[in-house]
């Protein structure tokens, strides 16, 4: 298992390489795979596509000839929104049943090198999600994926969570939907600290804290359950932080440190860089990214356990 946080980007990414040459057939064979189904995904789509325009090529001929028929006229403009609705659906439903392909066959693969991680039960880490107050209370919680691995002998678990706010309807609206990270560290602060960004609501009863760290003041809404061992908060952590919300694009970042567990909560504005149909796994670009996105969360372990 390749140590992320103690080597330098570099190294990291020079082994995470060596170890994809070794296994570049089967990398090769899901990418074959991969294009094969692209193609004839985006093939159905411009044909469904194409059939939409005949019959609204049918439509404009009949409105422009005055030969409306009470049969045959609503019978277009259903097959008009069948045609339509297919040429999208198509990619949508494709495009889901690939990243489940992909997480059973290849993406514990590709994780290997950065901790040995593997899939892991979906819905596990509710109880430590609740236990963060980062949220007020929410109806149900559905993870896309899930991995879990071990960094030193402390756990990680990171999930691409959808949390629904608790109301009657059949269309629950989200109260999240992105990345949570949860993981163990060896320091015990015998508190709880919650940072929110300033675009999120704030959803717990401590006190409000002022930092003194100016950009953190700036960015963050800081709360302590108590005024005990914060001397963690400090530029060195914004630094931190402020990487996560670049590595993964989020839009805004929350962060719980309570007792020993870290929960670090991300909405993104882009996908990870992997298991998508459109992205393809030979991209060392992709890699590069991916990589990225473990040494962020083994430097926030490492800057919290040095702490």
């Amino acid at each position: 298992m390749i140590k992320l946080a103690v080597m330098n980007q570099i190294d990291c990414k020079s082994k995470y390489y060596d170890f994809l040459n070794e296994n570049i057939e089967t990398l090769m064979a899901f990418e074959k795979y991969r294009k094969k189904l692209l193609f004839r995904t985006i093939s159905k789509s411009v044909l469904f596509f194409l059939c939409a325009l005949f019959i609204l090529y049918v439509l404009s001929l009949l409105i422009l000839n005055n030969g409306y028929n009470p049969v045959l006229f609503p019978l277009l403009l259903f097959g008009l929104y069948v045609c339509l609705l297919k040429s999208m659906s198509v990619i949508i439903l494709t495009d889901r049943e690939y990243q489940q392909k992909f997480n059973e066959e290849v993406l514990t693969l590709i994780l290997h090198p950065v901790a040995n991680f593997k899939n892991w039960p979906k819905n596990q880490n509710t109880a430590a999600i609740l236990d963060s107050q980062l949220f007020s209370n929410f109806d149900t919680q559905e993870d896309a994926s899930c991995i879990f691995g071990y960094y030193g002998s402390k756990s990680v678990t990171i999930s691409d969570t959808r949390l629904t706010l608790p109301v009657r309807a059949s269309e629950k609206p989200d109260l999240f939907k992105g990345i949570i990270i949860q993981a163990e560290v060896e320091k015990n602060i015998k508190n709880h600290v919650i940072l929110i960004s300033k675009n999120e609501k704030k959803n717990n009863k401590y006190n409000c804290y002022k930092t003194h760290i100016k950009e953190i003041d700036e960015n963050l809404y800081t709360f302590i359950k108590n005024d005990s061992n914060l001397q963690f908060i400090s530029d060195e952590l914004w630094q931190i932080l402020k990487k996560f919300s670049e590595v993964y694009s989020a839009k805004s970042l929350s962060f719980s440190y309570k007792n020993n567990t870290l929960v670090v909560a991300m909405r993104q504005r882009k996908a990870m860089p992997f298991g998508y149909l459109f992205r393809s796994i030979i991209n060392l670009k992709n890699y590069d990214e991916f990589i990225e996105k473990f040494i962020v969360i083994y430097e926030l372990i490492d800057f919290i356990n040095k702490n």
